[in-house]
């Protein structure tokens, strides 16, 4: 299990917050330590981040020796290398737990075999000494015996002695009635201690078989005692040696992250661009102390060519499922066969791709502000099952956020935002009306809330881009048109389809 665990691949890791690291550590037992093996180390440290672009190089780390050879290395791999290493600190801490609770029960069952060893031995003494006092009253009764035998014996001789007299002068038999009684006492006796005896000797019998019992009890004791001490002997040794063995990955992992944010940070240095884009990436609203405006927004939304580029590549490193849509389109595009199929490849990510770029463009645009973004959402509308999905809902507000003027359009430290993403053209956005005054419904729980749209909203004419606002104003959720137009979202998603074309000689 753990095994499998740290061979989670370095490059396109989950997405964060769902690791699987520590799901199942808590059933580890000292069976299933058995299943880890310090292979894991090297086939960590066999992770390779290849090329992706013109621009893009890799960094490649090998299992033997610490030579590394750095070049270009992305944001995206960087940042899918510190994934790697928080996960592998949630397994060990995981594990540790894991291995505290095993240590513990190993440790409890060895009390409780020690415990049951010392009663053994005790009853097993206890046992003894009644074994060797049933063996005294049977002495003591076959004692007994022998000496109401001997009165017996005697009583019997005084009898015969009595009987034996001569007759008296009157012819009368002499009286031995006295000796008769001894007799009678004599034999009651004797029957008294030969039942004694029988009684001593069956008690000794079952004082025998307690003996033996408590015997086998001791040495099944003994044994338990120490099965019991082996196994935490063995639970202590795997903990151990398998904490070692993700501390190790802990320290390559770390080591070859070390490496690629050098590269990195090299790389930022000498590209504006990248640079620029790290920058949008990790801004921090707070630390200019003010509220966000529309304007502030505005420009984060509307990335340059180059800067959506670079978004494109980031999104491809660190989203699976954005990278499993990217490469269908790619293989689509490399097997069409003349201008007509590529036509059908461009219309699908025209479909499918810029919509989900344009979301992505805003989920990271907004994400800085927030504590918590979440996508997707589902809102229930009504008392019929109905329910709407939130495009995106951001939460605990790190600064004062201002959308736009009017009612519903601000929101507080600490508060929340919800939004709807349209990405389309003119006439598109006028027949989404009804879907997204729909949609709005899922917004009214935020503080504020609002339609974002690509800024083909304003070549409608007038009236009609006049009634869609009025619409979803009244529905609670203004349109704002902030994201680039449809045809530079499409554009960038194009080209990024085509783009190992572009690379080929």
């Amino acid at each position: 299990m753990l095994s499998a665990i740290l061979t989670v691949p370095l490059l396109h890791s989950e997405t964060p917050g769902k690791t699987k690291s520590g799901r199942d550590l808590r059933r580890i037992t000292t069976r299933s330590f058995s299943s880890c093996n310090t292979s894991t180390t090297t086939r960590l440290s066999r992770f390779h981040i290849w090329q992706r672009s013109r621009r893009g190089c890799g960094i490649i780390c090998k299992a033997k020796g610490s030579e590394v050879a750095m070049a270009q290395v992305s944001i995206g791999q960087v940042e899918n290398l510190e994934d790697l290493v928080r996960d592998l600190q949630s397994v060990r801490e995981a594990l540790e737990a894991a291995c505290r609770e095993q240590i513990a029960v190993a440790e409890q069952k060895c009390a409780e075999a020690r415990e049951e060893a010392q009663n053994s031995a005790s009853m097993l003494e206890s046992a003894i000494q009644q074994e060797q006092a049933a063996t005294q009253n049977v002495d003591g009764a076959e004692q007994a015996l022998d000496s109401s035998q001997s009165s017996l014996s005697s009583a019997e001789s005084a009898l015969s002695a009595c009987l034996a007299q001569p007759h008296d002068d009157d012819g009368r038999c002499p009286d031995c009635s006295g000796e008769d009684s001894a007799v009678a006492e004599a034999e009651a006796a004797v029957e008294q201690a030969q039942s004694m005896l029988e009684q001593a000797r069956a008690e000794l019998e079952v004082a025998k078989g307690d003996r033996i019992s408590m015997e086998q009890r001791v040495d099944l004791a003994n044994q338990a005692e120490a099965m019991a001490e082996h196994t935490l002997e063995q639970t202590l040794q795997a903990c151990n040696a398998h904490l070692a063995t993700v501390d190790q990955a802990i320290e390559a992992g770390t080591a070859r992250l070390i490496s690629a944010q050098q590269a990195l940070d090299a790389y930022l240095a000498t590209n504006p661009s990248a640079a620029q884009f790290h920058a949008w990436l990790k801004w921090d609203p707070a630390k200019d102390g003010r509220p966000v405006t529309p304007d502030m927004l505005r420009d984060r939304m509307n990335l340059s060519s180059e800067q959506r580029r670079l978004l494109q590549e980031y999104l491809y490193d660190r989203d699976p499922a954005y990278r499993k849509q990217v490469d269908k389109l790619r293989n689509q595009w490399v097997a069409a066969k003349g201008d007509a199929e590529r036509n059908i490849v461009a219309r699908k990510a025209r479909i499918h791709l810029s919509g989900e770029f344009g979301e992505q463009i805003v989920r990271h645009a907004l994400a800085p502000l927030g504590g918590r973004i979440e996508t997707q959402g589902r809102t229930f509308v009504g008392d019929n099952g109905r329910y709407t999905k939130t495009d995106l809902i951001v939460t605990d507000l790190r600064v004062p956020v201002i959308l736009g003027r009017g009612e519903g359009m601000g929101a507080p430290v600490g508060g929340s935002m919800a939004f709807e993403v349209k990405c389309g053209k003119a006439e598109y956005l006028y027949s989404q009306k009804d879907h997204m005054i729909f949609q709005a419904e899922g917004h009214k729980q935020a503080d504020a809330q609002c339609t974002l749209c690509s800024r083909d909203i304003h070549d409608l004419p007038e009236e009609k881009q006049k009634e869609l606002r009025d619409a979803l104003r009244e529905a609670g959720s203004p349109m704002v048109g902030m994201l680039p137009r449809k045809n530079e979202i499409d554009q960038s998603c194009l080209d990024f389809i085509r783009q190992n074309e572009e690379e080929q000689p």
